[in-house]
């Protein structure tokens, strides 16, 4: 599953997310659905230089709805990890 993020969740940044641990800004531009978490992708900001294609496998501490991104991308994350 697939979703991409539209204008108005740009607007809104609903597709934005800050790794604090790591100093690191991603801009979604889609996350999909995987059989045991998600990948964000979109345009990471990490010490003032950006990088395209970046890719955060992530998952979450509760299961929610694939139909629910704001909540996914508001949800607590179990763990994570850089896609190469």
């Amino acid at each position: 599953m697939k979703y991409i993020f539209t204008e108005e969740d740009k607007r809104r940044e609903i597709n934005v997310i800050f790794i604090e641990d790591d100093n690191v800004l991603v801009r979604g531009e889609f996350i999909t659905k995987e059989e045991d978490g998600y990948i964000l992708n979109g345009i990471a900001v990490i010490d003032e230089e950006t990088y395209h294609d970046f890719e955060v496998f992530f998952a979450l501490n509760e299961d929610i709805n694939f139909d629910d991104i704001e909540a996914i991308m508001n949800a607590q994350w179990d763990w994570y990890d850089y896609v190469c």
